[in-house]
């Protein structure tokens, strides 16, 4: 039985890595997008004197976008920030507990800044909010951003833990 979860998992595991992956490059494009627009305020302002009102705020929307895309692909090429002069001193089962335990608190982190964030996202797009500035851009598109980088954070968390937990208990049926 738990050898077919545990194939289950992995099946599911590559197709988030695959979306993750995916996203990630999206991201990077998302930054690249974003830098072109502060190098055309920048230049637009100090050299033509032609700022605009639509850049910063729309560089601010982009971040949140690429934050949150690129959570996921971040830990599926386990970049997230750990303590590493302590975490390299463990070895075997040690380091196998410790990686559930840090799997669970980020999961439980995940699935609240998932729950929170599609409450703020949904709670904008039925209110039509929009931004304070002239241009009143729409709030939701970004705010969506944070369940989907959450969700797909937790399933590649979801996925470590449950192979974690595959190789502390080993192929137990």
């Amino acid at each position: 039985m738990w050898q077919k979860i545990v194939a289950a998992v992995t099946a599911f595991g590559k197709g988030i890595a695959w979306l993750s992956d995916n996203l990630g490059w999206i991201s990077g494009a998302l930054s690249m997008l974003m830098m072109l627009f502060i190098l055309r305020e920048v230049v637009g302002r100090y050299i033509f004197h032609s700022p605009t009102e639509w850049v910063m705020e729309l560089s601010c929307y982009l971040l949140v976008a690429s934050t949150y895309l690129a959570g996921a692909h971040t830990e599926m090429k386990d970049g997230h920030v750990r303590i590493d002069f302590i975490y390299m001193h463990f070895r075997g089962k040690t380091r196998n507990l410790v990686n559930i335990l840090i799997y669970m608190i980020g999961t439980c982190w995940c699935a609240v800044i998932m729950w929170q964030g599609a409450v703020m996202a949904w709670d904008s797009f039925t209110t039509d909010a929009r931004s304070e500035s002239t241009l009143m851009w729409p709030l939701f598109p970004s705010q969506a951003m944070i369940p989907i980088g959450a969700f797909l954070l937790c399933m590649i968390l979801l996925t470590k833990l449950i192979k974690n937990l595959s190789e502390l208990f080993g192929n137990r049926d």
